[in-house]
This record gives C-alpha cells, structure tokens and sequence, in this order.
C-alpha cells in the first residue's frame, strides 16, 4: 500500500474514533456527574449535565485547573455556568486562572460589596470580559437539559461588608434519583433558615458539609430534617481544626457516610449510581 493512501485511511481512522468518543462521552458519560474536586482547603464542586457545566467555587489557587483536566474530556473547554458561593480567597482564587483557560459564559454571585482587593479585582476582571452576571437569591431557578438547580439561600443580594459567610448561596440540584445540596461556608443559624426549603423524598441525599466541617455548622436540627445518605467535606491541610471531631460525630451518628477530599481525593456521584466513585 502506498504511503499516502495509508497516511489517508489512518487519518480517517483518527477522525471516527474522535467523533466517537465525543458521541460515547455525550450520550453514556455525559447524563449527569457531580464531583467534589480535591483542591486542598477549599471548595469546588463540578456539576456535569446534558445541558452543560457547572461550577460551584474555584477553590485557593491554580489546583483547580489540574482538577477539572481530570474531569472534563481534553476537548471540552466551556463552563456553561460559574456560581460563586460566597467572597472568600478559598472559593474564588482559582477562578483567576479559569478565566485565562476556559470560556466562561455567565457567572452567578449575590454579593459584590465585599471590601477585599482581590475580589474586587475579580469582579472588575469580569466586567472587562464582559461576563453575564446573574443575581444568586432565593427563588432563582436554571434549568440544564432536564436537570434542575435551585437557589434556596440567601433571600436577597447582599448590600453592605457584612461576614460573607452568612450570606455564601446555598443551591440544591435534583439529578435523576440524587438530590444534592451545596451549602457554601454557612453556620447553624443560617442552615435553621433553609429547613423550611428542604424537600420531603425518596431520593438519595448527598451534602456538600458547610464550612469544611466547622464545628459551627452542620447542627443537629439541621442533620435530622436532611438526613444526608452521603455528607462530602472539602478540606485540606489547615489551622482551624477542620473538619472538628463534634461535626464527624454528629454526621456519623445521624447514618451519615462521610468523605473527605483530603483522605479520598476527587468524589464523584453519577446520576444512574448509588454511590460515589473515588479518584
């Protein structure tokens, strides 16, 4: 066979093994993924849908990036939605580097008043790329191919320097038969404002822990109205005793399976699935 007719046929070769990765990767891996990325002592949380992705913080620092390369195909470079939980360095830094990387088409914040240079930097970097912003309150419902994110948390935009941590959005996700709920940094009085918001099912409930597993949140009021299945902390190397040994036991003694980033890397929870997958 003469070589460009083989060169010919192996680029040909290339192509349909390409296209049918993307059309696999759409159809059989794509229905529905949330993983919690391993980004040290931080948060981010990937939400995969047939309508597009979703992240949920950025994390301290450029880990994120090596994150989501493990988790979105080489090719996928777009994060359909960028929702910011609350203005601390350990939510937000990575998104300096995300900006840089991937094409990001709207970003969901309910507080631009905080009075720290570096958010304030982020918030003006937005504006030059002329970012959509979309207010994160209570009622804000995004709707991605089927699957349904709801703000449940805080009532209305934040107007004044107040502790971000009081105010981080709190959104649920209903994905198939899992019902996920993201709890950003909030404490016990703000989870005893969202107990009216949580849904009575039959679904399988995974919780993202609030503040990395601050003693100050996941109360007992709250863990027995959720009734977590599953409760995942981000958390990495820190100086604030996270996660606190009273959260472990209250989380454990409510029938909780707990993970942790730092013990058990990225988790991922696939919509068919009923229970986590490891990395």
């Amino acid at each position: 066979m003469k070589k460009p007719l083989l060169y010919l046929l192996l680029l040909l070769l290339s192509a349909n093994i390409f296209t049918f990765w993307i059309i696999f990767d759409y159809f059989y891996l794509g229905k529905g993924e949330v993983s919690f990325l391993d980004v040290g002592q931080g948060d981010a949380e990937l939400i995969q849908t047939r309508g597009g992705n979703i992240l949920i913080d950025a994390g301290p620092d450029m880990s994120i990036v090596q994150a989501l390369n493990k988790s979105l195909p080489f090719f996928d470079k777009t994060l359909d939605l960028f929702i910011l939980s609350h203005p601390n360095k350990d939510h937000f830094n990575g998104l300096f580097e995300l900006l840089e990387r991937y094409e990001i088409r709207a970003v969901m914040l309910n507080n631009v008043f905080y009075n720290d240079s570096q958010y304030q930097k982020l918030l003006q970097e937005l504006a030059e790329k002329d970012i959509l912003i979309i207010q994160g309150v209570r009622g804000v419902k995004l709707s991605f191919g089927g699957d349904n994110l709801f703000v449940i948390y805080p009532q209305t935009m934040v107007s004044s320097g107040k502790d971000p941590n009081e105010f981080s959005q709190v959104v649920s996700l209903d994905l198939g038969e899992n019902y996920f709920l993201f709890l950003g940094d909030i404490s016990a009085s703000q989870e005893k404002e969202i107990l009216p918001s949580l849904p009575e099912n039959n679904k399988l409930r995974i919780l993202k822990v609030a503040h990395h597993g601050s003693r100050y949140s996941s109360s007992w009021e709250f863990l027995e109205k959720f009734r977590p299945q599953f409760a995942i902390i981000e958390v990495g190397s820190n100086n604030y005793g996270h996660p606190h040994p009273d959260t472990l036991n209250r989380l454990s003694q409510i029938g909780a399976k707990i993970f942790r980033t730092d013990l058990d890397g990225t988790i991922r929870f696939k919509e068919k699935m009923n229970k986590p997958i490891q990395q």
